[in-house]
């Protein structure tokens, strides 16, 4: 029996429901939503993330002019968010196409896969970062590409340690964000251990760019990620993310190999969050024999575990060291013999690059004392 029921996330307020409801639903029913939400909230006084949401609810609603008398403000958001995101494509072309030049194949994740290619068009969802996937042997070439291009590492990783991370960090003049992954998913660090989501990646252009996204059911899933993450992800962005994917390409899910690549990378339990959740705002999203199938399934101690570690917020000056021992964990579980051998002390000591192991409790404390300063300072 699936322990999920025993966990609970933050859910969206019914007002976000609501304005969720407005920009994907057919069209009457995401009219009465709307004027639900004008009753509920003065529109002169709303949330962020709701306002994320104004341009999707114009393009659901662009010819309800008569019903929607907000409709002429709505496009204006959508318009600038059009041209907000025409800015961050720009430095996404200027990445890929060096990367082209360079013989390195791309597949974009997340927000810019999410707007390019599953959105209605570029104008609808706001782009929080960029996150390119590359291979694990373009991985040292892309990064000094993208330092060469003025972008910054957030941290330092030597090429010797590439093979025990998921990707890094940069950020250009303007603080915008970037990743740089050469593994999808934070386990299997293995050789060809992301093979079937490049062999099933689909072609797409940005500008006159050829790039690839991931195939519908894989999309799906990374947004399990966002559902229990180490930095907390409000629902409302997931679940926007997941009704995008199903919207237009609802019918291409393989909902059974989404729960084997649950099993597979130990994800089942925010799987199942993140299915239940949505049906509770859009009831017809996932069919119900999967909902049913997931109930049954087990969720392993591992997850249990990992979940309760993710959302004890009071351990915060210690989160990274339990990123680092999950992210140990998973790669053993895994069979990946490399992280087998040493063990996690010797994992840390390899991954911090330290030349004594009784260097450690000095790292771990240095390391904890560190992030105290940085959370205060904020």
């Amino acid at each position: 029996m699936n322990q999920s029921s025993n966990f609970t996330l933050s859910a969206p307020t019914p007002e976000q429901e609501l304005v969720l409801q407005a920009a994907f639903l057919p069209r009457k029913a995401a009219i009465t939503a709307w004027h639900k939400w004008l009753e509920a909230v003065d529109i002169e006084d709303h949330d962020p993330e709701s306002y994320h949401l104004f341009p999707f609810v114009y393009r659901n609603l662009a010819d309800s002019q008569l019903e929607i008398p907000e409709i002429v403000r709505l496009k204006g958001v959508y318009k600038r968010r059009w041209y907000e995101n025409k800015i961050v494509f720009a430095k996404l072309i200027a990445i890929l196409t060096k990367f082209q030049e360079a013989g390195i194949k791309s597949i974009i994740l997340k927000d810019a896969a999410l707007t390019t290619y599953y959105s209605p068009d570029n104008g609808c969802r706001y782009l929080f970062g960029l996150d390119i996937l590359v291979s694990p042997a373009d991985a040292t070439s892309a990064i000094s590409l993208l330092k060469q291009m003025g972008w910054k590492p957030k941290s330092r990783i030597s090429d010797s340690l590439l093979s025990v991370y998921q990707g890094l960090g940069f950020q250009d003049d303007s603080q915008y964000p970037l990743t740089l992954q050469w593994h999808v998913f934070p386990s299997f660090f293995q050789e060809g251990a992301d093979d079937e989501f490049w062999q099933g990646a689909i072609t797409t252009k940005i500008g006159d760019i050829s790039t690839s996204v991931l195939e519908p059911t894989a999309q799906l899933l990374s947004l399990c990620l966002q559902v229990c993450a180490w930095e907390p992800i409000l629902p409302i962005r997931w679940l926007t993310d997941a009704r995008i994917i199903l919207n237009r390409y609802g019918t291409d899910i393989d909902w059974h190999r989404l729960i084997q690549l649950g099993q597979k990378y130990q994800l089942i339990l925010p799987l199942t969050l993140m299915m239940n959740q949505l049906v509770q705002v859009f009831p017809d999203s996932v069919p119900p024999e999967i909902l049913a199938q997931l109930a049954q399934l087990k969720v392993s101690q591992f997850e249990l575990i990992e979940y309760q570690m993710k959302t004890r917020r009071n351990s915060f000056l210690f989160n990274p060291l339990f990123l680092r021992y999950f992210q140990y964990l998973r790669a053993v579980g895994n069979r990946n013999l490399a992280f087998k051998l040493f063990g996690f002390p010797k994992y840390l000591q390899y991954v911090w690059e330290l030349e004594h192991i009784w260097e450690l409790p000095y790292q771990v404390i240095v390391r904890g004392m560190r992030r105290m300063r940085h959370q205060s300072s904020r």
